[in-house]
């Protein structure tokens, strides 16, 4: 049987850290094809992405990925169980036989234990109890493992951001009822959060604060022969700022309880502070409560400023969307089975589907922010190829 590789990357931006676990992996798998499912133009943490999802695309194929799908905005921007299950749906739709995913605690059998406690009833019952004291739910969730665990290393590595993901694709698998072989990969050099650098591998934080201060980031870069467009982080939270400053004196405050997030009065709380706050971040921290993190915030108000409606809220909203492939990914397609082929998705163009709706609407903000209005065009066209003769 042949080995398909199945990868799930936000790529924000792509860095050695990145390249490292994508050569690793397949060095591990020996895969006779690689399969990405890519975070477009937003991320899980709600943050606009300094890289747009097709120079993403370009990127993982000159990487060495062979396809590329898109993990559609509906289900990127929202919580890690909910992000990690669709990713996980995409690529077992595409029918992948091996997922590699990083980590901080590469000891399989304690991820497990994880997924154990969270998936016990009595788990769900303690989050309730602590959630009803005014915590957020990651502190909530950490807690009530404190009482179901005496393992300090499971304690220690519960809320750590690649263990967390990894968690929720070990449940996802478990749910969707597929057999993966499991490949964990430490991550290495540093940690998610690291604002300083580490040297060749440093963290997607870090690099983003060389960005941020219009420094050079080659360094920690893979040379791809590609020279990608970064996003003016400083003027796209300007321009974020302004368009929710502009939504809220155009609404009342009410008006937005119909959208993904707004519940329990937060609607009131943001627009008692966006008049005051000076910048987005300012405003970010004005929100900041115990039950809303500052994560949740920066999806809440990506969610408001696109009008996404509660319906999407908790949904597992998936579809199979190809952003990119080289000769060997089209012909993999090509020998899928016909109902699977019958969902790829490889054009909007005269699309209806309501998660596309959503995507048109993300990439047309993101054109905005990054003040390429004209990103929007390349959504109807065709995916990106490599290797063919029209590659260029």
């Amino acid at each position: 049987m042949k080995k398909i590789l199945g990868l799930v990357l936000e790529l924000n931006p792509i860095h050695n850290g990145h390249y490292y676990f994508l050569k690793e992996a397949q060095r591990r798998v020996e895969p006779e094809l690689t399969i990405v499912v890519i975070s477009g133009n937003y991320t899980m943490r709600g943050d606009v992405s300094v890289l747009d999802k097709f120079t993403k695309t370009r990127l993982a194929l000159a990487s060495g990925v062979d396809l590329v799908m898109e993990l559609p905005f509906s289900s990127a921007v929202n919580s890690a169980d909910y992000f990690g299950y669709n990713a996980i749906k995409i690529l077992t739709s595409m029918q992948i036989t091996d997922l590699a995913f990083g980590v901080e605690l590469d000891k399989p059998e304690k991820l497990i234990r994880m997924k154990e406690i969270i998936d016990q009833e009595e788990f769900q019952e303690e989050i309730k109890k602590e959630l009803k004291k005014g915590l957020s739910y990651p502190t909530s969730a950490y807690r009530a493992l404190q009482k179901l665990s005496d393992d300090e290393e499971i304690i220690n590595h519960f809320s750590l951001p690649n263990n967390t993901l990894g968690i929720q694709y070990l449940r996802a698998l478990d749910e969707l009822g597929v057999d993966i072989r499991i490949e964990l990969i430490k991550r290495i050099a540093n940690n998610y959060y690291d604002k300083n650098l580490t040297g060749n591998i440093s963290s997607a934080t870090a690099i983003r604060e060389l960005l941020l201060k219009g420094e050079e980031i080659y360094s920690y870069v893979p040379d791809l022969g590609l020279k990608p467009q970064y996003l003016n982080q400083i003027e796209a939270e300007k321009r974020l700022l302004l368009l929710l400053k502009y939504l809220f004196t155009l609404k009342f405050p009410e008006d937005f309880r119909s959208l993904w997030g707004v519940n329990e009065g937060i609607e009131m709380r943001i627009a008692g502070f966006i008049d005051k706050s000076t910048d987005y971040q300012n405003l970010i921290r004005n929100i900041q409560t115990k039950r809303y993190p500052q994560n949740k915030i920066k999806r809440l108000l990506l969610h408001i400023l696109l009008n996404t409606k509660k319906n999407f809220e908790n949904q597992k909203l998936s579809y199979l969307r190809v952003l990119g492939s080289n000769q060997k990914g089209l012909k993999y397609i090509r020998k899928l089975p016909k109902d699977i082929k019958s969902e790829i998705i490889t054009t909007f163009k005269n699309q209806e589907n309501i998660l596309i709706q959503s995507e048109l609407k993300a990439t047309k903000l993101y054109g905005l922010l990054s003040d390429r209005p004209e990103l929007i065009m390349e959504e109807y066209k065709i995916p990106i190829i490599t290797g063919g003769k029209n590659d260029n």
